[in-house]
C-alpha cells in the first residue's frame, strides 16, 4: 500500500516536470496565440486611395520610379504623389475618413500611416510631408487621440482630437482653418506652438494670425465646401471604430 502511494507521487512529479518542459520548449506558440487575441483586424495597416484624378498626376512607391496615377490606386506608407500643371487628385485616407486634395504643382510624401489601440479603440496616426504646392484637407476623427499631421516650411501642423476640421495648407507655410472646423489646427514651429482657430489663417512669412475672408480665399473656401460634400459618402461608408 505504501509502495503504491509512493509510485503515485512519483508519477505526479514526473507529469509536472514534463509539463514544465513543454512550456519551456514552446513559449513562442503560446505567446503568439495570446497576441493574436490582442491584435484584432482593426489594427491592420491603414492606407489611402485615389478617389479622383484630373490631369497629369503620378506616384512612386520607392521615390525613384514614377507611374501615371489612376483612380482607385491604393497607397501605402512611403508613397510619393505629385500633380502636374492644371492637375489635381483627391486622396481618401481610410480608417480616418480624411480627404486630401492635391492642387496643381503639388508633391507630398506619405511619411507615416499607423494604428494603435487606446482604451479598446483603434487610434490612427498619419503624417504627410508637403514638399511643394498646396493641399485642401477635410479631417474627420471619431476617436480622441488620433492625429493627422502635415509637415511644411513652417514646421508641423497637427490636427488631433475628435470632430471635423477643414484646412488649406501650403508648402511655404500658410495655414487656413476654415469656418466649421471643430478640431483646432496646431502649428509647431521654431518659435513655438501657434493655434489656428476656425476662421483664421497663419502665414509663416508674416509670422502672425490673419482673419480668413479676404477675396483671395473666397474661391478656395468654396472649393473646400465642395470637397467636403463630395467625400461625405466615402467617409460615411467607413466602419465605425467604436463598438
Amino acid at each position: 500500500m505504501k509502495e503504491n502511494k509512493i509510485s503515485q507521487t512519483g508519477r505526479s512529479v514526473l507529469r509536472a516536470a514534463a509539463a514544465m518542459l513543454v512550456l519551456q520548449l514552446c513559449p513562442p506558440a503560446a505567446i503568439n496565440a495570446q497576441e493574436a487575441k490582442q491584435a484584432p483586424d482593426s489594427l491592420a495597416q491603414p492606407n489611402a486611395v485615389a478617389l479622383s484624378v484630373r490631369g497629369k498626376c503620378d506616384y512612386s512607391e520607392d521615390g525613384v520610379t514614377f507611374t501615371e496615377l489612376k483612380p482607385s490606386h491604393i497607397f501605402e506608407q512611403g508613397a510619393i504623389v505629385r500633380t502636374g500643371e492644371n492637375a489635381r487628385t483627391d486622396l481618401f485616407f481610410r480608417r480616418t475618413g480624411t480627404t486630401v486634395r492635391l492642387q496643381a504643382g503639388t508633391e507630398i510624401k506619405v511619411e507615416k500611416m499607423a494604428v494603435t489601440m487606446k482604451d479598446g479603440l483603434p487610434v490612427v496616426h498619419t503624417l504627410l510631408d508637403l514638399r511643394t504646392g498646396r493641399i485642401f484637407t477635410v479631417v474627420r476623427s471619431d476617436v480622441a487621440g488620433s492625429t493627422f499631421e502635415i509637415r511644411n516650411a513652417a514646421g508641423c501642423a497637427v490636427m488631433e482630437g475628435s470632430g471635423v476640421g477643414r484646412y488649406i495648407i501650403t508648402a511655404d507655410g500658410t495655414h487656413v482653418s476654415a469656418k466649421g472646423s471643430v478640431i483646432p489646427l496646431k502649428v509647431i514651429g521654431e518659435n513655438g506652438i501657434t493655434i489656428v482657430a476656425a476662421g483664421q489663417q497663419f502665414c509663416k512669412k508674416e509670422g502672425k494670425m490673419l482673419p480668413v475672408g479676404t477675396t483671395a480665399w473666397v474661391k478656395e473656401l468654396i472649393e473646400l465646401d465642395e470637397l467636403q460634400a463630395a467625400t461625405d459618402g466615402p467617409a460615411l461608408q467607413e466602419p465605425s471604430p467604436k463598438p
